[in-house]
Parts: structure tokens; sequence; C-alpha cells
């Protein structure tokens, strides 16, 4: 009887900190730039990172510290003053590849349409950051 209530205790533990560890993790991006013959996408929820590069599709689990600095980099946008830079003109002229972008943390939430090939510094930053833990 002893042995059993000790088992419950230590599966008790085990479950509580699993359940704090996944609380922490309250980041979420999307990232898709298409157009009919490209594809970017980046993906990250729950600390797994998918990117999809024209059909290539790369996952990984990130590590607390790799997460971490995400959440940084992240922390380092000021989502309210990037403006939309995508025109229509250029979009119908297929001189521009729109990307939409969006950013969930902490209750807040961030959607932005970007040119693509004309991403702010923090963004593109970012979206670095998170292909070098596929290498």
């Amino acid at each position: 009887m002893k042995t059993f209530l000790n088992l419950i205790i230590i599966l008790f533990t085990l479950s509580t900190s699993c359940e704090s560890h996944a609380i922490n993790h309250k980041l979420s991006i999307n990232y898709k730039a298409q157009t009919r013959g490209f594809l970017y996408q980046v993906s990250l929820n729950n600390n797994i990172l998918e990117i999809n590069k024209n059909g290539t599709q790369q996952i990984k689990t990130l590590n607390s510290q790799q997460f971490s600095e995400i959440e940084k980099l992240v922390s380092n946008i000021v989502f309210d003053e990037i403006k939309s830079n995508i025109s229509t003109d250029d979009l119908a002229l297929d001189k521009a590849i729109e990307g939409i972008f969006e950013v969930k943390s902490n209750k807040k939430s961030h959607l932005l349409n970007l040119n693509h090939n004309k991403l702010p510094i923090n963004i593109e930053e970012l979206f670095n950051q998170l292909e070098g833990y596929l290498e």
C-alpha cells in the first residue's frame, strides 16, 4: 500500500511538471507566402517548428533554450509600428509575393500582410533564426 501511495505521488508530480512546462510555451507563429510557383511557410506551435520551402518540409521540436531565443526575438518586434507594405498593384503584376504573418502570444494576436521580398528586419531575423535550427 505504501509503494502504491508513493507511485501515485510520483505520477502526480510528473504530470504537474509536464503541465506547467506546456503552459510556458504560449507562442504561436504562422507565416505563409505563396504565388503560383512559390511557397514559403513557417509554423511554430507548442515548440514544434515546421518550415515548408516549395514543397520541402522540415519539422523539429525546439528545446527550451531555442524557444526562449524565439520568444526574445518576437518580443523585439514592435507590431504597432509595422505597416502593411504590400501594394495591390504589385500583387496584380506579380511584382510582389504576399506574406501573411500571424503571431499569438500571451493573449495578444497580431496579423500583418507583408511583401515577402521586403520583410521588416526583425521579422527577417526571426525567420533566419528559425531556419538555422533546422540545419
